[in-house]
C-alpha cells in the first residue's frame, strides 16, 4: 500500500472532538488575556441589529476570538425528548422549525485577519463565567463565509458548525483553511433551552486558532465538505420516518475534484449511520456510525479519518455521489425530526478551480436575506 503524504497529518487530527484552548479573551486589545470567570450581566435575545458581537485578534496566541453576548436564551418548555407530543408543544415553535434555517441568532461580521484557520473551540458561559452544558443550551451553530460557496451546493460556505453533541476540531500546521481579512462572515446560533425558565447572561465564546499567512512551508489548502440528505435552503432539513426506522438519501455532484480527508456527521435520536457512496456503482466511500444508548438516544457520531492509511477517497467534479442516512428503532412511534448531514475536510486538487459563488442564486440569496429572520450586522469593536 502506498503511504499517503497526508498520513502524518491525519494521525494527529482531532476532527469534531473536544479540544482545550488556553486563555479565552473578552477584550478587543490584541494580546490581552481575560479571566473567563469574570461575571457578566444579564443579556437580551441577541437576534436584533444591536446584537452584542465582538471579534478580537490575539496575535500572541494566534487566536481569533468571536464573542456573542451576554444573551437571554428563551425557555422552550420542559419536554420529554422521547415524546414527539412534547416536541409539538414547544411554545412558539414547531418541531420542524427547530433546526437549520430557523436559527435564533443570525449576525454578520467582518473577518479580521489574513490567516490559515486550524482549529475552533466553543465555550458557553453563565453570568459567573461557569461553563454551561452544551446540549441543554445550544442545538447547533454555524460560521458562514458569504464570499465563498460550498463544494456541493451553490450556497454560502459553512466554514464549520457544531451540533449539540459535537465539540471542537483541530488540524496541524501542515494544513490550513484560508480566510482573508474583510471577508463577509456570519454566525448562526440555535438555542436549546428545554426548561420553563429563561437563561440570562449567556455568553457564547468561540476561539479560532490559526497559522499566520506567511507560514513556511505553505500548508496544504483544505476547505469544508458538507452534504445533506434533505437539503431545503431556508426551510430546514428535518424529515420523518415510519415506526422502526428507515433511510433517506440524496444524490449530488461536487464542483471541484479533490480528496476527502476526514468526515463526521449529525444524526438525531434513533440514527444508525451515514454513508457516502459512488452513485454509479454503489461503492461505499465514507461511513460514520451513531453512538447510541440502548433506548436509541444518539450521544455522538464516529469520525472517518481516511487520510490515516491512504490519501482519502478522491471525488471527481461532475460525478454523482449519494449520501444515505439510516435510522433504526422506535418500534411503536414514527421517528419525527430526523436529520442526516455529513461534514468533513476536503483538499481540492486545484484551489483556483473552486466553483465561484453566484450572488444571484436563490440559495445564496436565502442566506443573505433569510425569510422571517432579522439579520444583525456587527464589526470589530
Amino acid at each position: 500500500m502506498v503511504r499517503s503524504p497526508f498520513s502524518p497529518i491525519m494521525r494527529r487530527i482531532a476532527f469534531l472532538s473536544p479540544i482545550a484552548l488556553p486563555g479565552l479573551l473578552a477584550t478587543t486589545a490584541p494580546g490581552l488575556v481575560a479571566d473567563s470567570r469574570a461575571p457578566v450581566p444579564a443579556g437580551r435575545g441577541c437576534a436584533g441589529p444591536d446584537a452584542p458581537l465582538t471579534t478580537t485578534v490575539d496575535s500572541a496566541h494566534d487566536t481569533v476570538i468571536i464573542t456573542l453576548g451576554p444573551c437571554r436564551v428563551p425557555a422552550l418548555g420542559a419536554t420529554d425528548m422521547g415524546s414527539m407530543a412534547g416536541m409539538a408543544g414547544m411554545p412558539g415553535m414547531a418541531m420542524m422549525s427547530h433546526g437549520p434555517g430557523h436559527e435564533d441568532v443570525r449576525v454578520h461580521f467582518r473577518w479580521p485577519a489574513d490567516v490559515w484557520m486550524r482549529s475552533f473551540d466553543l465555550q458557553l458561559l453563565d453570568p459567573a463565567g461557569h461553563r454551561l452544558n452544551q446540549p441543554t443550551t445550544m442545538h447547533h451553530m454555524e460560521v458562514l463565509n458569504f464570499d465563498r460557496r460550498q463544494l456541493v451546493y451553490p450556497m454560502v460556505e459553512r466554514v464549520f458548525g457544531m451540533g449539540e453533541e459535537t465539540g471542537g476540531a483541530a488540524i496541524p500546521k501542515t494544513v490550513g483553511l484560508p480566510l482573508d481579512a474583510g471577508m463577509d462572515m456570519g454566525l448562526y446560533v440555535m438555542w436549546n433551552n428545554h426548561t420553563d425558565r429563561d437563561l440570562d447572561g449567556v455568553t457564547f465564546r468561540l476561539a479560532i486558532r490559526y497559522s499566520p499567512r506567511n507560514l513556511v512551508p505553505r500548508p496544504t489548502i483544505v476547505l469544508p465538505f458538507k452534504a445533506d440528505v434533505n437539503i431545503h435552503p431556508g426551510a430546514g432539513d428535518a424529515f420523518d420516518l415510519p415506526p422502526g426506522g428507515g433511510s433517506r438519501s440524496a444524490v449530488f455532484t461536487v464542483g471541484a475534484s479533490g480528496r476527502l480527508l476526514a468526515v463526521g456527521g449529525h444524526l438525531h435520536d434513533y440514527g444508525k449511520e451515514l454513508r457516502l457512496e459512488d452513485a454509479r456503482n454503489g461503492k461505499v466511500l465514507a461511513r460514520v456510525w451513531a453512538n447510541r444508548t440502548p433506548d436509541g438516544e444518539v450521544t455522538g457520531v464516529t469520525h472517518g479519518l481516511y487520510g490515516v492509511l491512504g490519501r482519502g477517497p478522491h471525488l471527481i467534479a461532475g460525478r454523482p455521489y449519494r449520501l444515505v442516512a439510516v435510522y433504526e428503532g422506535s418500534p411503536a412511534d414514527s421517528i419525527r425530526g430526523a436529520m442526516g448531514l455529513m461534514g468533513g475536510i476536503f483538499a481540492p486538487d486545484h484551489y483556483r478551480r473552486w466553483p465561484k459563488i453566484d450572488r444571484r442564486d436563490p440559495a445564496y440569496l436565502i442566506d443573505l436575506h433569510p425569510p422571517a429572520a432579522t439579520v444583525a450586522t456587527a464589526g470589530t469593536r
